[in-house]
């Protein structure tokens, strides 16, 4: 196995106190200076591992203040993880999300695989209608493991403060910062058809989500129904 070097190590240091509790969501960071005391490093591999941290989203600068955990407000959920928009449109417009079903059940051989736990360990599986413009446009199915989010209720999805993953960080203390997805068209069934607005059997994209941990842990597998005859997919990279 390939060792890792000085700023690696750092990081995966940072990364176990950030999982730990260490250091909660909006908080700040140690200063340089005692941070690299502590871990007995340089300041210049300090940086180089919260560097990283930075460009994978677990943590911010902000000019003149310092390094913060991240949060998951609402710039960060259009911008990071949400990716509807109108044809042609050259702003997002903020999504509301409708909770239909959360319902106990048994992890399937793909549920299982994607969440990295055993087939037929006990699962929370959720459908979302997200609206734009007070129009269904997309139908989520998530699928949660209950180890991970214990006790979860209608209620606390109904009454949270924020998005899906802001509950998932304030309440379970499971925090996205990044997802892995995969896209290939599909036709919408009866169901999804009535849900979206449209003839069965039209043409929808099919959007499946692994979101990852700090430590690239899955934390959420999700299948979502997009309606495409007004909206489309939007991913923006940035080199």
């Amino acid at each position: 196995m390939r060792s890792l070097t000085a700023y690696q190590e750092v990081k995966q240091k940072i990364t176990e106190d950030l999982v730990r509790g260490r250091f909660p969501m909006g908080q700040a960071l140690p200063a340089e200076k005692d941070l690299s005391k502590e871990l007995d490093v340089s300041i210049g591999t300090l940086r180089k591992a919260v560097d990283e941290l930075v460009a994978e989203g677990i943590v911010v600068r902000r000019q003149g203040k310092g390094t913060f955990v991240a949060e998951h407000d609402v710039k960060r959920l259009l911008y990071y993880f949400f990716h509807v928009v109108k044809h042609d449109a050259d702003k997002k417009i903020n999504p509301r999300v409708d909770l239909v079903s959360l319902n106990s059940a048994i992890a399937s051989k793909e549920e299982a695989i994607k969440l990295q736990i055993k087939e037929g360990s006990p699962v929370w599986r959720l459908i979302n209608c997200l609206y734009l413009d007070e129009k269904c446009v997309m139908i989520d199915h998530i699928t949660l493991d209950k180890r991970r989010f214990k006790n979860l209720t209608r209620t606390d999805f109904i009454q949270r403060e924020g998005s899906i993953y802001q509950l998932y960080q304030m309440k379970y203390g499971q925090t996205v910062v990044r997802s892995s997805e995969r896209l290939r068209a599909g036709l919408a069934g009866k169901q999804y058809s009535e849900w979206l607005g449209l003839k069965p059997n039209s043409p929808v994209l099919i959007i499946r989500r692994v979101a990852l941990g700090m430590q690239d842990e899955p934390l959420e597998w999700r299948v979502s129904t997009l309606n495409t005859h007004q909206y489309e997919y939007f991913s923006e990279l940035v080199v």
